[in-house]
């Protein structure tokens, strides 16, 4: 993963500015991305609550996990085209994924412990489960889950379930048909002491998880160990409950908490190297900061680093991209014409696209003019090294 440009470690990350005052100034780093395509998903009140696609090709694919259950798949060109209604699963989907190696093959994880890899040439055809029957059949509810980068690993975090919360793995190669007997490599449970809320493989190093908890802690593991101990590499405290997290480079990450704060870590900080109250989202004097709340953060070649935050006004639902310049955020892309409070973002790298998806029930294609392409050396976001890390006893 390249590096991202403007060093941190150069910048005063107190924060102790406010968001009043910097109108002006941000005023001309602004640049529109405009509002491409646009479709709702469905005619009842149902919401998207998550977004994934495929980045092998200019036109590509999403799949949009509903309200309702559903998984919804369209095709995005020159138009946004519905492909296919997946609608076999029994529970609240937690997570959607394509396939890094097939455009027609998705995985969806639902909160009864199911993930299932579906193939989108034979109708969504489920082809292989993948589930915990180790415990007298009885499943553990997933809360998130993630492919390793060469999709040879599965992960998927529980709710915290009788007294523990789990971090599950499965071989793909080993996946099984619904009438094949459990196939589950094994776990770790002394990590988390609450939801795993997020998880997420490093985009490289096929062995090298982060997984995040409404415990606050985010883990980092290295799976070639022989034990869950031996495994957890570091530990980084939030002092938050952690909502979602990515790699932002080869060895630091972003987290976003359930309060609507920012925090970038370096993988062995003992701290966080910059963090962004919910405060800090306000960018105008009509914000109100309970009403901003932030969407996901972006370490994406297709743009310079963004997060995607909005606000609610009596005027409407504001969305807008936010860089981390200096101490603060400032604007650097604003989207005109949401309508909606967005639950969810994804990238495509080569379009340029942004797809934003939320409680509406809209998905909305954004694409970026020529001139707003903004690759500048200027822009990366070098980690502030740091030290810190403890080890929990017992493995597993």
């Amino acid at each position: 993963m390249s590096r991202i440009v403007e060093s941190l470690k150069e910048l005063n990350v107190k924060n102790d500015m406010g968001a009043h005052g910097r109108d002006n100034e941000r005023a001309d780093r602004k640049i529109e991305l405009k509002l491409s395509l646009e479709e709702r998903v469905s005619p009842d009140e149902n919401y998207i609550l998550s977004v994934c696609g495929t980045q092998s090709e200019q036109e590509f694919r999403i799949a949009t996990a509903v309200s309702d259950d559903s998984c919804v798949i369209y095709s995005v060109g020159e138009s946004l085209r519905r492909t296919t209604t997946l609608d076999h699963n029994q529970a609240p989907i937690v997570g959607v994924k394509f396939s890094s190696t097939s455009k027609n093959i998705l995985y969806i994880a639902t909160n009864n412990g199911l993930i299932t890899a579906c193939d989108l040439r034979a109708k969504g055809k489920v082809v292989a489960e993948f589930k915990d029957n180790t415990e007298d059949g009885k499943t553990k509810p997933l809360a998130s889950f993630d492919l390793s980068c060469d999709e040879r690993l599965m992960a998927g975090g529980t709710e915290h379930t009788s007294g523990d919360a789990f971090i599950l793995f499965w071989d793909i190669r080993q996946s099984s048909s619904k009438t094949d007997k459990n196939n589950l490599l094994g776990g770790y449970w002394e990590s988390h002491m609450d939801d795993v809320t997020c998880l997420t493989f490093h985009p490289d190093k096929r062995n090298v998880l982060a997984s995040g908890s409404t415990d606050g802690l985010m883990n980092i593991f290295d799976l070639t160990q022989s034990s869950e101990d031996l495994a957890l590499t570091s530990s980084l405290n939030t002092e938050s409950s952690v909502d979602r997290l990515g790699w932002l480079t080869d060895d630091s990450l972003w987290c976003t908490t359930h309060i609507h704060t920012l925090q970038l870590w370096e993988c062995e900080g003992a701290s966080a190297y910059a963090s962004f109250a919910r405060s800090d989202l306000a960018v105008s004097q009509t914000d109100d900061p309970d009403n901003c709340y932030l969407v996901r953060f972006h370490a994406t070649k297709a743009f310079e680093p963004f997060l995607l935050a909005g606000s609610s006004t009596a005027k409407g639902e504001n969305l807008r991209c936010l860089s981390v310049r200096k101490n603060r955020l400032e604007p650097c892309y604003n989207l005109v014409g949401n309508k909606q409070i967005v639950r969810d973002s994804w990238v495509h790298e080569k379009s340029g696209c942004l797809v934003t998806v939320g409680e509406k029930g809209i998905v909305n294609v954004w694409r970026q003019a020529e001139s707003s392409t903004q690759q500048s050396s200027s822009h990366k976001l070098l980690t502030k090294i740091g030290t810190g890390r403890h080890h929990r006893n017992k493995p597993y």
